[in-house]
């Protein structure tokens, strides 16, 4: 029994080390930077050792990087689900060693989904492997993969603006778990989906080190995580009006004219240069985006509402 008690701390080290000499960083501080960083979480739970070393063992085993999003994951009771983002699935794909190249194929019949843009009925993507004669081939229809406007005011997503791509993130998704056998990782939308049926909707930590709840998604229906890959690099591209004009009135809710927002209803500084961050790298101005919302904020967003800011964070999600 001593024994083994004894074994993990030097296992748990070990790993921290090969981590911390992989990205340069310091060992004592790669633990605390991460659980800052690589949870979401509902409320300040407490991301434990062991959980935070869990992550660590999936993401050494598809060498992914948790730094960039490439791997994160949900606090689920004590235990963790992991889960891949886009630029992480396109990794594991293109790095595998038998990987031979894809190809997509979309359905002639297109149909609307409440709230989004029209688009093929189904989408099915062709994987080739070098070591396999036939390649595999997998298939997944819109009615079953639509996310709807998230949240109790429907906030439109990238489901609403980039249909047509996330039903392509989907099927690579799927195809990649059948014609790779990878295990043990999840997209967003099964993740929150395991949370939810366990502890409620989980509320995901602002990005990329503020520790601030966010709305959560409720999913309809089981869905994969989308994986923007292999295609043109991403464009920025401007959300439409309806979907603008939407986001505008939910940030309006909590802003009147008459009564100044009560302090917890103001974004944190964390939030705010989290906006401007993103908004930098994507080459946007601040004004920019706030005009594009219709959001009276100044571009130093000082007084920015909660809601303003949930509204700013699904416009770079979908045009940074």
């Amino acid at each position: 029994m001593s024994a083994e008690v004894a074994e993990r701390p030097t296992t748990n080290r070990s790993l921290v080390a090969k981590f911390a000499d992989r990205y340069s960083i310091d060992a004592n501080k790669l633990l605390q930077t991460l659980k800052a960083t690589a949870f979401r979480q509902r409320g300040d739970q407490v991301i434990t050792d062991e959980q935070m070393a869990a992550l660590l063992i999936v993401a050494d085993q598809y060498k992914l990087n948790p730094f960039t999003k490439e791997i994160y994951a949900y606090n689920d009771k004590g235990a963790i689900v992991p889960v891949v983002s886009v630029d992480g699935w396109a990794r594991i794909i293109n790095e595998h060693p038998a990987f031979n190249g894809l190809e997509f194929r979309y359905s002639d019949e297109f149909i609307t989904m409440p709230g989004g843009k029209p688009c093929p009925e189904w989408c099915e993507v062709v994987i080739y492997r070098k070591d396999r004669e036939k390649p595999t081939i997998v298939r997944e229809f819109l009615d079953e993969t639509y996310q709807e406007p998230r949240g109790e005011k429907k906030i439109p997503g990238p489901w609403q603006s980039h249909t047509k791509r996330l039903l392509r993130h989907k099927v690579l998704i799927q195809g990649a778990r059948i014609a790779f056998g990878f295990a043990g990782i999840f997209d967003e939308d099964e993740a929150e989906r395991i949370v939810e049926r366990n502890m409620g909707a989980a509320e995901p930590v602002a990005q990329p080190t503020s520790r601030v709840a966010m709305p959560q998604a409720r999913p309809k229906q089981v869905a994969n995580q989308p994986a923007d890959v292999i295609e043109q690099p991403v464009q920025r591209t401007r959300q439409p009006v309806a979907q603008r004009q939407q986001a505008t009135e939910d940030a309006r809710d909590v802003v009147s004219t008459d009564t100044a927002p009560a302090e917890a209803d103001l974004a944190t500084d964390g939030e705010k240069q989290y906006v401007r961050t993103k908004l930098s790298a994507a080459g946007i101005p601040v004004q920019e985006a706030l005009d594009a919302l219709g959001l009276s904020t100044a571009d130093t967003l000082d007084g920015l509402t909660r809601d303003a800011f949930v509204a700013l964070q699904d416009y770079i999600k979908e045009n940074c």
